[in-house]
């Protein structure tokens, strides 16, 4: 015996609508309200490698999700690998079609998508997208599009994404995070470079060739923090600020000192002077060998 016409077909729209909002009003009731950050760019897409090498996130949208992994985080919790210390958490979420159409104001993001971020409030955490699945509730009442998307996100890895949401917990994450270097500027300049802004050299920042952003500046030291750096400073040379109009002259700085990171760049680059023999031109034959 066929199903009934009037609950489980494509046209029994009231009872679909009637399942809809039933599942809005389940996430409202034992939901939680999370950030959904969509992923922009400010480079093209690498073809070759499939990615974008700089992300950029500067748009923010509170909606509300249900925690599916209600217990615990998923995953492989915190271990050591032979790369040091990894922390891979995961979790499951879900966020109704309806309610992600209504709050994500965006005509060609109609769906939510991997590699977008969505930062959990009350866990402090920014978590990335890895897989949508877009066939939860698998069909009921006959609605072929889906009530709600299921989210599979894991621990966000900071990579040099650029962030400017306007929330500060979020937008630090750069700050404390990306590669940055200590750079120190002469006495005498002018205005206090503000965190987060973009710096440059030369006569504007649209033609400027060599850029970077504040992560910090300790005007009573001089000494300027840079990250996501694009091109090589050069000393004696003034660094001016694209939004407080602050202009200073580069003093010195080491490229291979991280800030943000305990690496051994610095070391391994002096031991390895003691070792390898750098002014050997032709390490693999005589040199007065035409």
């Amino acid at each position: 015996m066929p199903t009934s016409v009037y609950f489980n077909n494509q046209d029994a729209t009231r009872e679909q609508f009637l399942v809809e909002d039933l599942i809005l009003e389940s996430i409202k009731n034992h939901g939680i309200d999370v950030i959904y950050l969509p992923r922009a760019s400010q480079s093209t897409i690498d073809e070759l490698f499939g990615d974008d090498t700089v992300k950029y996130f500067n748009e923010s949208y509170t909606i509300d999700v249900y925690m599916e992994t209600f217990n615990d985080f998923e995953g492989n919790q915190e271990f050591f690998s032979k790369f040091g210390l990894e922390i891979q958490k995961n979790a499951k979420i879900a966020v109704a079609r309806r309610t992600f159409s209504r709050f994500i104001p965006n005509a060609t993001r109609n769906s939510p998508k991997e590699g977008d971020l969505i930062w959990l409030p009350v866990q402090q955490k920014l978590m990335e997208i890895k897989r949508v699945e877009e066939e939860k509730n698998f069909f009921q009442a006959g609605k072929i599009a889906p009530y709600m998307f299921g989210l599979t996100i894991e621990t966000f890895k900071y990579n040099g994404e650029l962030f400017d949401t306007g929330i500060f917990e979020i937008d630090e994450i750069q700050n404390r995070q990306s590669y940055a270097i200590n750079f120190t500027v002469a006495a005498g300049g002018v205005g206090n470079f503000e965190i987060g802004e973009p710096v440059y050299q030369g006569n504007s920042y649209s033609a400027a060739s060599i850029k970077a952003y504040v992560a910090d500046f300790d005007k009573a030291t001089r000494i300027l923090r840079l990250r996501n750096i694009k091109g090589t400073f050069v000393a004696n040379q003034h660094i001016k600020g694209f939004n407080s109009s602050a202009s200073w002259i580069m003093q010195s700085g080491n490229i291979m000192d991280n800030q943000n990171d305990a690496d051994d760049n610095i070391i391994v680059e002096s031991e390895a002077d003691n070792i390898l023999d750098w002014t050997e031109t032709n390490p693999f034959g005589s040199s007065d060998e035409t």
